[in-house]
């Protein structure tokens, strides 16, 4: 028999190559994945399906965070430090029951709080999902007291007042004609350590050039202009251990002092 007969008797049983597997015109190696035009379709199909899979969880993840009701806002939860009004900061955030938890914006909340308070110095927002916002608010620290009618006005250490108070109640007085004057003033207070800024009662800045400081006690620091604060600042500390009616820290590498018993004149000292 020959080859030719086997393979046409193998054919008519079932058993020859299958067309699908075997493109035309092979010679019998090994099978390939089908025509380029064939594999073209199913990948475009494939991509389709992936794409709407994709779509349809973007879509439920924007209605579990943006369209469900069930994270619409029921609660805000203020903590603020005594003396803000947590109904105030509320109000002021601008957050309804028609706002979904996800979709509230944390700085608009921060900026309008701030805004409408200017006490407040910081604001931080946090979800609890479903359905509770909760505010955490920092209070601005007082640092000096500006002069303003028969009151004061509050100042930050930033220089943002944000306050009026009948009484200074021990901080520091910024007593200046101009707005340089008085950011010159904050500046040295910034410049002095803790221990001795609480001593000061009053800063006085005629001009950027004209500081002086009044200590607890009477003692009275002429600081000069406001450069190199550190350094002077540094001067103050070492000379302020020894008792004296007035020092002079105008010229920090030549400072001076003046003896309770001084009434005249002043003696070198440091």
């Amino acid at each position: 028999m020959t080859q030719a007969h086997v393979d046409a008797t193998a054919e008519e049983a079932g058993f020859g190559p299958d067309p699908d597997s075997v493109p035309d015109g092979s010679d019998g190696g090994p099978p390939t994945a089908g025509p380029a035009h064939e594999r073209r379709p199913r990948a475009r199909r494939r991509r389709r399906r992936l794409m709407l899979l994709a779509a349809g969880g973007g879509l439920a993840m924007w209605w579990v965070g943006w369209g469900s009701p069930a994270t619409l806002v029921e609660h805000v939860v203020v903590e603020a430090p005594r003396g803000l009004s947590e109904e105030s900061i509320r109000l002021a955030s601008g957050i309804s029951a028609q706002d979904h938890v996800p979709a509230v914006d944390a700085e608009q909340v921060r900026v309008a709080i701030m805004t409408a308070i200017p006490a407040v110095a910081d604001v931080r927002l946090a979800r609890s999902l479903p359905s509770t916002i909760r505010l955490e608010v920092t209070a601005r620290t007082p640092f000096a007291a500006v002069p303003e009618g028969k009151g004061f006005y509050v100042m930050d250490a930033e220089g943002v007042i944000y306050d009026k108070v009948k009484s200074a109640k021990r901080m520091p007085v910024i007593r200046a004609s101009t707005e340089v004057g008085r950011e010159t003033a904050r500046m040295v207070l910034l410049a002095l350590p803790e221990d001795l800024r609480v001593r000061v009662t009053k800063v006085s800045a005629g001009t950027r050039d004209d500081v002086t400081l009044a200590l607890r006690g009477g003692a009275t620091v002429r600081w000069g202009s406001a450069d190199d604060s550190d350094l002077k600042a540094r001067v103050l500390a070492g000379l302020a251990t020894v008792k004296a009616r007035r020092y002079d820290v105008s010229a920090p590498l030549l400072p001076t002092t003046s003896e309770p018993s001084d009434a005249s004149g002043e003696s070198s000292g440091g």
